[in-house]
């Protein structure tokens, strides 16, 4: 495999070794993933679309040329994606997804019997094909009648859908491109219509690191809209600088008095109760952030 355009972050070394290199221009920091093996390809309607096999991460979904998620870690970002909205409110039944066309944060909402919706919204429809034949199977959703997966534009498809949704989980890709949309002021107005009187819902919002201004704005939109705001925090081995933000908001329920004897976590490998209440627990570094 040689440098070319149509592999974007792919650049083989004087070894011969093929590595993918993600640039961090507000951290000014280059990381490299090594590669064992190229197992998939394609340019879709929206993006180019790469699975790789690694040594450090296992399989690794890559967007133009950016690692997303990994099998090796990617439990971690889908478990508190999910698990921490969901067990914030008191009775969920109906639960929508923007992104996350891996389907990795509904496989973690169908551990909840009471939940009685789970819709993805994706836009991407190449994602969720290449994902299912390479990083999560669809026979795991097959039998799980509560599933569906919806590929639209998030941003087309929430304007659409007014209080509807118990929760929602912002799975958002980078300010960049299609996505760049899921950042903008309006968008924070249509998910608090989205959401039913005491809905509850979490962002990704970035690394309190080096993507301090998409953190911060996040924080700030949502706190227009909502009564209760809060961020809390995860360990990500793939991302650079491996701390990584969420934000939730909610229209009644408060995280830090959720009841965590309803969380799910008999077969998770990140999440525990204790988990739940350390990660909102922030370093003075971010509170500035927050209250900048």
């Amino acid at each position: 495999m040689t440098e070319r355009n149509s592999l974007s972050g792919f650049k083989k070394d004087e070894n011969g070794v093929v590595w993918i290199w993600n640039y961090v221009g507000n951290a000014k920091i280059k990381i490299g993933y090594k590669v064992k093996k190229l197992l998939h390809h394609e340019q879709s309607k929206y993006q180019q679309i790469s699975v790789v096999d690694s040594d450090g991460f296992g399989r690794i979904l890559v967007l133009d040329g950016t690692p997303q998620i990994s099998t090796f870690d990617g439990f971690i970002y889908n478990e508190m994606i999910c698990h921490v909205p969901i067990v914030t409110h008191e009775n969920p039944k109906r639960v929508a997804m923007i992104g996350g066309g891996d389907c990795g944060n509904a496989r973690e909402a169908m551990k909840y019997k009471g939940l009685e919706q789970i819709d993805v919204i994706e836009i991407d429809e190449k994602v969720t094909e290449i994902c299912h034949k390479w990083l999560t199977p669809s026979a795991v959703y097959e039998k799980d009648k509560r599933f569906k997966i919806i590929h639209k534009d998030g941003f087309e498809w929430i304007k659409e859908n007014k209080n509807q949704y118990d929760v929602l989980i912002i799975d958002r890709p980078d300010p960049v491109g299609p996505g760049k949309k899921l950042f903008e002021p309006d968008f924070y107005e249509f998910v608090y219509d989205c959401l039913t009187d005491d809905g509850v819902v979490a962002f990704q919002s970035g690394s309190p690191y080096y993507n301090t201004s998409t953190l911060r704005r996040t924080f700030q939109n949502l706190r227009e809209k909502f009564p209760i705001v809060r961020t809390y925090l995860v360990s990500i081995p793939l991302f650079p600088c491996g701390i990584w933000s969420f934000t939730l908001a909610s229209k009644k329920w408060d995280p830090l008095q959720a009841d965590l004897s309803k969380l799910e976590f008999q077969s998770t490998e990140y999440i525990t109760p204790e988990v739940f209440k350390a990660a909102f627990a922030l370093p003075t570094y971010i509170q500035e952030i927050l209250d900048d």
